[in-house]
C-alpha cells in the first residue's frame, strides 16, 4: 500500500471514528437534555500537574469543583431503563465470551464509584494495543459512575472481556488489581442502537 493509500485509509478511520462518536453525543443530548455531553473531554481540568485522560465521550455533570453524588443518584434512577438495558447487553457479552455464571444489578452500579468526576465516561476503543485498552478501561471506570467501554470491533470486545476477567483474578488470588465492577463493555452497535432506542 503506498503513502497516500495508507494516509488516505488513516483519514477516512478516522471520519468514521468521529461521525459515530458524534451520533452517539447527540444521542444522549437528546435522553439527557439537563446534563452536559462532551466528546473529548479533559477529565482533569484545572488540575494543574496531573496526568489529565481525554475521555471520548463524558455526560455531565462534571465533577471538577464540586462533588455530585447525589446528582448522579438521581440521574441513575431517571435513567434507570436506559441503564438496565446496558447491563444486560454487557452481561451477555461477558456470558458469551467468558463462559462463567455472571450478573451484574442496577442497584450494584448505582454503588460503584460514586464520587466520580461524570456520571457516564465512555471510552471507544479501535486499533488499539492491549496496554492502551488496559488504560481505556481504567479511566472510564475510575472517572465515571458508569464507565462504558465501546469496543470497535469483535476482536476488541473478546479482548476487554478478558482483560476484564484478568483484572477479576487478579482480586479473587489477591493480588493488586483495579475493581471495574462499575465497567460496562458493549460493541459499537450495542451501544448506538440502545441509545438509539431510549
Amino acid at each position: 500500500m503506498s503513502r497516500d493509500q495508507t494516509s488516505a485509509l488513516r483519514k477516512e478511520r478516522r471520519e468514521e471514528f468521529q461521525k459515530y462518536r458524534d451520533s452517539i453525543c447527540r444521542e444522549f443530548r437528546r435522553i439527557c437534555p439537563s446534563s452536559e455531553v462532551e466528546s473529548e473531554w479533559d477529565s482533569m481540568r484545572g488540575e494543574f500537574g496531573l496526568y489529565s485522560p481525554r475521555l471520548d465521550i463524558a455526560v455531565g455533570p462534571f465533577a471538577t469543583s464540586y462533588r455530585f453524588i447525589e446528582s448522579y443518584d438521581r440521574l441513575m434512577d431517571g435513567s434507570q431503563h436506559l441503564i438496565q438495558s446496558l447491563i444486560d447487553i454487557h452481561s451477555t457479552n461477558v456470558k458469551n465470551f467468558d463462559h462463567e455464571p455472571y450478573s451484574l444489578t442496577f442497584d450494584q452500579l448505582r454503588q460503584k464509584n460514586s464520587n466520580s468526576r461524570c456520571l457516564l465516561a465512555i471510552e471507544i476503543e479501535n486499533r488499539v494495543s492491549r496496554k492502551h485498552l488496559m488504560g481505556g478501561a481504567v479511566n472510564a471506570s475510575a472517572l465515571g459512575r458508569i464507565g462504558i467501554l465501546v469496543a470497535w470491533s469483535p476482536e476488541k470486545l473478546k479482548a476487554a472481556i478478558k482483560l476484564r476477567r484478568y483484572l477479576e483474578f487478579l482480586a479473587m488470588v489477591g493480588k493488586n488489581t483495579f475493581d471495574t465492577t462499575n465497567l460496562l463493555i458493549l460493541s459499537k452497535e450495542q451501544l448506538l442502537d440502545a441509545v438509539t432506542r431510549a
